[in-house]
């Protein structure tokens, strides 16, 4: 690429305009992140990978599904890049995501490390989980996040959700370096051909970068947001979320079949159909303008807790187990447990993302911007 193309991207101001909040999204977006918090606390814990020695079989067969809160996050995650990203230059996308996810990890990485090294079970003991065979080398590795790729473990259970994350932004980076969006359905046409031609166990080197398993819910969160804007003729962008949630389906009854297999118990793919359906239906009505909920603008609250309380819960929330399980009633502790994780969430969300994430987006952009005006001269 020209280098004076790269210094024009990086000379382009930062935008100070941000796209409408979608409260409905704010409200999925926290289904999302406690479904996932029950998932792990009321059955995944103790059926696989020592985590937990409490037991909820009141609530595992309902809870245990809440794994596809993951699959109903990268469905955001694919509407809501997209509309961040659109008609913004390659640094201003890359400072808005800086900006907004290291902060809050770094101290949750930080956090978690710490909590696993002086509090977690011993090696030698029963309770001990291989979450918790954590070192300072791979701490370090992870505050970069990019331990997915470095081949190194992560400090946290559910952090490699954010590889996957990180690929779908390097994904977007280049369609905003080479000014591809208006070549979007091609492109999606593409990655939908690949996705169907590698399968959801692709172990292919492609597969580091494209994640076939679960590009298909990125796809069809990209393909809501050109629905709403209609960026295409309606017919194209509905045939291509039909071939998204054929191969979301796909990736749905693999995932119930590993599920089954890993905790040795049923895990129906009716149930997890159903529910990637009413995600798609759910979506649908919100791209019409039929499930806007503009007067509830505390949701965006309620959005903005979702991922300092996905970094936090796992480990940490296990630990808090072992420690507290037998001297509290185990509803009670789920109870408390869930509360301290929520404030804890607050707290990083007021402390640390509200006033260090802007600090260190603009310090990125002056560096930047340093950067463009001595090559330039």
């Amino acid at each position: 690429m020209p280098a004076h193309f790269i210094l024009h991207q990086l000379m382009e101001p930062i935008s100070t305009k941000h796209p409408v909040r979608v409260y409905t999204v704010d409200l999925l977006r926290f289904i999302a992140a406690f479904s996932v918090v029950l998932y792990h606390y009321t059955f995944r814990g103790y059926y696989a990978d020592n985590l937990n020695p409490v037991v909820y079989p009141a609530l595992e067969s309902v809870c245990k599904y809440g794994y596809l809160g993951v699959n109903l996050f990268f469905i955001i995650s694919g509407y809501v890049i997209l509309m961040s990203a659109y008609k913004k230059s390659l640094p201003q996308f890359l400072v808005s995501r800086i900006s907004r996810l290291y902060p809050a990890y770094w101290v949750a990485c930080t956090l978690t490390f710490l909590v696993v090294w002086f509090f977690a079970p011993s090696k030698n003991t029963a309770a001990w989980s291989y979450y918790y065979d954590l070192s300072l080398p791979k701490y370090l590795v992870n505050l970069t996040m990019l331990q997915r790729f470095a081949g190194v473990v992560n400090v946290d259970g559910v952090y490699w959700t954010l590889g996957v994350e990180l690929s779908f932004y390097a994904l977007i980076s280049v369609l905003i370096f080479h000014k591809l969006f208006d070549q979007l359905i091609p492109i999606l046409i593409g990655w939908l051909a690949i996705t169907a031609i590698l399968g959801p166990d692709s172990t292919s080197p492609f597969s580091l970068l494209l994640f076939p398993k679960y590009s298909p819910f990125f796809i069809a969160g990209m393909l809501f947001y050109l629905l709403q804007t209609r960026f295409a003729t309606p017919w194209k962008l509905y045939t291509l979320l039909g071939l998204s949630l054929l191969l979301a389906m796909r990736s749905i009854v693999r995932e119930s079949e590993e599920y089954s297999q890993h905790f040795g118990q049923e895990f129906s793919p009716l149930v997890g159909l159903t529910l990637l359906f009413s995600f798609y239906i759910v979506f649908w009505l919100i791209v019409h303008g039929r499930l806007a909920l503009t007067s509830y603008s505390w949701l965006a609250m309620a959005g903005a807790l979702t991922y300092p309380l996905y970094l936090l819960h796992h480990n940490i929330g296990f630990i808090l187990f072992y420690r507290l399980s037998t001297s509290v009633n185990k509803y009670l502790l789920l109870v408390f447990l869930i509360g301290i994780m929520l404030f804890g969430a607050y707290l990083i969300h007021t402390l640390v993302e509200k006033k260090f994430g802007p600090m260190l987006g603009q310090t990125l952009s002056r560096r930047l911007h340093s950067i463009a005006r001595v090559r330039h001269i």
